[in-house]
């Protein structure tokens, strides 16, 4: 998986972030994918950081946006605003558009970054469009997110068992 990110100074989009994940399967919401605790991820430095928990991602063909599912003591989801996630090879990749979901392990949920969001849409790097897509995708999500509508209810669960297993 690369995670890639705008430059807010030339507008220039460079990955930031990767981490090798495992083909799990498909269903009725998308392509699950999955990687376990301990996992290395390549910082922006060129550091390898363990990944400090199981882990599925949920990529949904021409969706603006990637959950990650982690369900422990304190998160259950993040979800990154994104471009649609890429198939290249064998490689996932995805431009981040800074604004991100959140729902904690009590059920509450909300929209975070908004400042990172307002300040790379402010930079110009960003269409109009994108800009009015990311918004509109968020706060559609948000909603969904906080009454655990399917795919950010149980389905998950499942998928994080079976990369356990």
């Amino acid at each position: 998986m690369s995670k890639q990110k705008v430059s807010l100074v030339d507008g220039t989009c460079a990955e930031r972030f990767s981490w090798p994940v495992e083909h799990l399967g498909q269903d009725q919401h998308g392509t699950w994918l999955g990687a376990r605790r301990g996992n290395p991820v390549r910082q922006p430095d060129g550091r390898h950081e363990s990944q400090e928990h199981d882990a599925v991602w949920l990529v949904t063909e021409g969706a603006w946006w990637l959950p990650a599912f982690w369900f422990t003591d304190t998160t259950d989801l993040t979800i990154d605003i994104c471009t649609p996630p890429t198939l290249d090879g064998s490689v996932w990749s995805f431009v981040d558009l800074e604004l991100d979901l959140v729902r904690a392990a009590d059920g509450r949920a909300g929209i975070v970054d908004q400042d990172e969001f307002d300040e790379l849409a402010l930079s110009g790097h960003l269409t109009d469009s994108q800009v009015a897509t990311a918004t509109e995708v968020a706060r559609a999500l948000l909603p969904l997110v906080q009454m655990e509508a399917e795919p950010f209810g149980r389905a998950a669960r499942a998928w994080l068992q079976a990369l356990r297993s």
